[in-house]
Order: C-alpha cells, then structure tokens, then sequence
C-alpha cells in the first residue's frame, strides 16, 4: 500500500516537472528564436532584381542570417520588375521584393498577393542634362520622359502622384514616356533624345554622386515635404497560400530582414562591400549610398506606417484613376507576419 501511494507521488512529481520543462521551452522558443532553430533548412523561392532592392538580401547573406534561422531560398534573379511582379502575382515565387502599387493592382484584380512588410521607400531620381532648359516637373510637359520601370511600374506611380498633386501635370497624358534599362536611358539623354529620365536606385545614386546630370527631382525628398512620412513602394511579397502553409518561415524571413536593417544602419562597412558588388568603387558612390538608403529603409510595419500606404494608395487611385488601381483592395497589407 505504502509502495502504491509512493509510485503515484512519484508519477505526479514526474507529469508537473514535465510540464513546467514544456512551458519553459515554450517561453525559451517564443523569446530566443534562433537559439531554438535547430532542425533541418527550410526551402522556398526567393525574387528579386539587381541593383539596391536586393540589398537586404546581400546583407543577410553576407551575415549569414538567412542560415540563422533555418532559411534556405533557391534565389531567382529578374532583370526587370514587370517579370518578377507577374511570377510573385502567379505564384512562380513563394516570396518576392515586389512594387507596392503593383501589388495592389493584382490584389485589385482576384489574385491572392498580399504584402507583409516594406523595404525602403524610393531612392529615385529623375535627372535631366545640365544645361537643360528644364526646371521644374510643370517644364516637362509636352516633353519625353525616360523610365526603367515602364508604364505600370510602381517608381513612375510615385513620379505620377507628385506630378499631378504638387505641379498639377498629367504624366500619363502631358508627358511622352519612353522605356528603357537605365544604361541606355543615360545614352538617350545624353544623345538629347530624351529630355529627362527616371533612373533606378543604382543609377540614380552613381549618377547623382558623379554630378554627371542636373536633378530635377529627388521622389521621396519631395514625398516627406509634402507629406511627412513616405509609403514603401518595395515591400515583401507573398501569397495567402504560401502564407497559410509557412507562417513560422515568413516571420523568420522578417526576422532576418529586420536584422539586416539594424546591421545596415550600424556598420559603414557593409555599404563599401556590397557597393562594390553593384559597380560603386568611389568612396563618394558608397558613402552617398548609404546616406540615400538609410532614412529610406522600412525598419517598422505598424499601424502608423499602414496608414501611410493605405493613404498613398488612395492618391494613386485619384491620380492615375480606376484604369490603374480598379478598388483599393481589401486584405492586402498584412502585419500578422511581423515577428
């Protein structure tokens, strides 16, 4: 009888000494993510284009974050943001650094995207010749405007909400706009065949640091004194599918990405590293990179920095009309994913 009772005491004292070993690891697991990461990779795919949107990517490889939490993406290189909207809006890519008005188009047009944070706001600039006689946004009108993105690209979105609502000019009707990578624009509007170009971030940094052309706008300079705060136009991208399935994978990726962004912000260092991966071997191009980049990077997706975008979304819809942006899409932006 005195065994019996001893062997339930035991057996008691066992189960409440697993349970508060069950709860531990759990406080430990929820508290200290990597410490806990151990286990197999987990394997998605991962979009993205050359230049400066890759740049969190560059970081959190180069400081092994992606390895840290278990991260193991098969990288696939777009040369341009119209494919790598279309693969993230079909599905092609589990993940993808996609244009936040882009974004909403497809969202707007039955398809299941939906962005769960954002990565900088614009770095863009348009330039035009030194001695043009350009001046100002109203001076384009009539005039050729050269773009890397093309007609449906978010950048131009963002030139086309600060042309109608601080200049008053229609870039879709008052300005002729001619595509092209940002190498052949600077060889355009060297040859005068283009009077002024909307460069990527890398352009814009190298040719702004070289002093080579005359800015005639800084997009989100211009942005934040109209407005305060500017809306992230590169966001993180997925589908609710494959955010239904790898809920626990999407908030390590921003783990990482957040991560990266502190490192970023901290460390001069890593700015001359991947400057040089991008063609930028001055100390003027590396330096303007990260003054240029680090005000501009989205390192917080609160309810604050929601408002925003859902607000610029409602200025691109009065801009560019329904034929761009049919509804503003419900369900787009999601914070549940923030780590």
């Amino acid at each position: 009888m005195r065994n019996a009772r001893l062997f339930t005491k035991l057996v008691i004292a066992a189960l409440i000494a697993a349970l508060v070993v069950a709860r531990g690891l759990s406080f430990f697991k929820r508290h200290y993510p990597r410490a806990s990461d151990a286990g197999a990779a987990r394997h998605f795919s991962l979009g993205y284009i050359p230049g400066a949107q890759d740049f969190i990517l560059f970081v959190m490889e180069s400081r092994g974050l992606l390895r840290q939490y278990r991260l193991e993406p098969e990288k696939i290189r777009f040369l341009n943001p119209p494919n790598l909207h279309l693969m993230i809006a079909e599905r092609r890519v589990d993940i993808g650094f996609g244009g936040f008005t882009t974004m909403a188009t497809a969202r707007a047009e039955g398809k299941d995207v939906i962005v769960i944070h954002g990565v900088f706001s614009p770095v863009n600039v348009v330039f035009v010749r030194k001695n043009s006689p350009i001046h100002s946004l109203n001076d384009l009108k009539g005039k050729k405007l050269g773009d890397f993105g093309g007609p449906g690209s978010t950048t131009l979105a963002f030139l086309a909400v600060i042309a109608s609502k601080l200049y008053g000019l229609d870039i879709t009707r008052d300005v002729q706009s001619v595509t092209a990578p940002g190498p052949a624009l600077s060889n355009l509007l060297d040859k005068g065949e283009i009077d002024a170009a909307l460069m990527g971030t890398t352009e814009s940094i190298k040719f702004a640091a070289e002093g080579k052309y005359r800015v005639l706008i800084d997009l989100s300079e211009e942005y934040k004194k109209w407005q305060g705060l500017a809306p992230a136009h590169v966001t993180v991208a997925t589908s609710e599918q494959f955010a239904s399935q790898h809920a626990e994978l999407l908030k390590d990726f921003l783990r990482a990405c957040h991560d990266a962004v502190q490192y970023s912000k901290n460390n001069p260092e890593i700015w001359v590293r991947y400057g040089k991966t991008i063609g930028m071997n001055s100390e003027a191009e590396t330096t303007l990179l990260r003054e240029k980049m680090i005000p501009n990077l989205v390192d917080r997706w609160d309810s604050e920095q929601i408002e925003i975008q859902r607000q610029y979304l409602t200025l691109v819809q009065s801009v560019l009309g329904k034929r761009y942006l049919g509804v503003i899409p419900e369900n787009l932006i999601r914070n549940d994913f923030n780590p």
